[in-house]
């Protein structure tokens, strides 16, 4: 075994305490250092103080349940590998549709060699995800941001100075237009001018929330009464800026609506998973 996958540092969360105890022995003696939580609350407090590589984590527990407890550990650590333990036959589908987050998953009774090739593999992966190059890499990934102007001029500048934020803005003149766009290309956050010639911004709003209720929409008004910026906000846009915006503050608003955008989707994904989980017999 590679000297680097020696002593790995494993939190492993279960309420079996016996299979905890004899799992525990078996990995320690297969370069894996475990620290044992037999809660989900219990090893969220582990988390606070602890430094670890990998998460083993029992699905069924009583009170908060595994799936509870990763939506946690996933919100708070992000790029920690955790590993589900689970004693149903037919949830695979289920975790496949979050691989973004769990590294994997188990069938109990698992075989302890097959967990611990797993553990080794998790923190192969934790590893290389903390490297300056993958840092970097994840660090340079664009927002793409469509945005909705009947001023060109404004349009043209923007696209330059947001380019150099990573942010690649698609244009649109009109609401027609930005609809259209909408149709075939994948975009992150719309901004989107109140006041524009035909279709206006609120309508608009009203038009891409309807049909892309997940997209994140700020609002630009270049009016001192911004009520109509307020009540875009009511009807579902995440934030609003005066015109001009600020390059900086537009930046800012723009790189939250997408954390939001990314966080509610994790989110669903979340409970999409829990709803399945909970539908499987015992």
């Amino acid at each position: 075994m590679p000297d680097k996958l020696e002593d790995v540092r494993l939190l492993f969360v279960d309420d079996d305490i016996d299979f905890l105890t004899s799992a525990s022995r078996v990995l320690a003696r297969r370069g894996i250092v475990v620290t044992e939580a037999h809660n989900g609350p219990e090893a969220l407090e582990l988390l606070k103080n602890g430094l670890f590589e990998v998460v083993v984590l029992d699905q069924k527990m009583p009170g908060m349940d595994g799936v509870e407890v990763f939506h946690q550990i996933h919100k708070h650590y992000p790029d920690l590998p955790v590993i589900i333990l689970t004693g149903h036959g037919t949830v695979s589908a289920a975790f496949e549709t979050s691989k973004s987050g769990v590294h994997d998953y188990l069938m109990k009774p698992c075989d302890t060699q097959e967990l611990a090739d797993k553990i080794h593999s998790a923190a192969r992966r934790g590893v290389i995800e903390k490297s300056p190059t993958a840092a970097s890499i994840e660090s340079s990934a664009e927002i793409r941001v469509l945005m909705i102007d009947d001023e060109e001029e404004l349009l043209l500048s923007l696209t330059k100075v947001l380019k150099r934020r990573n942010i690649k803005l698609l244009t649109a003149e009109t609401g027609e237009d930005g609809l259209e766009l909408l149709e075939h290309a994948a975009v992150d956050v719309v901004v989107l001018d109140v006041k524009m010639p035909g279709m206006d911004g609120l309508e608009a709003l009203k038009r891409i929330k309807s049909k892309y209720p997940a997209l994140e929409v700020l609002l630009l008004t270049g009016h001192p009464n911004v009520s109509d910026a307020h009540e875009g906000v009511r009807r579902g846009a995440f934030d609003y800026l005066v015109k001009p915006p600020d390059v900086e503050e537009l930046t800012r608003k723009i790189r939250a609506a997408y954390r939001k955008m990314r966080d509610d989707a994790r989110r669903r994904q979340s409970e999409a998973v829990r709803s399945i989980l909970e539908n499987q017999p015992d």
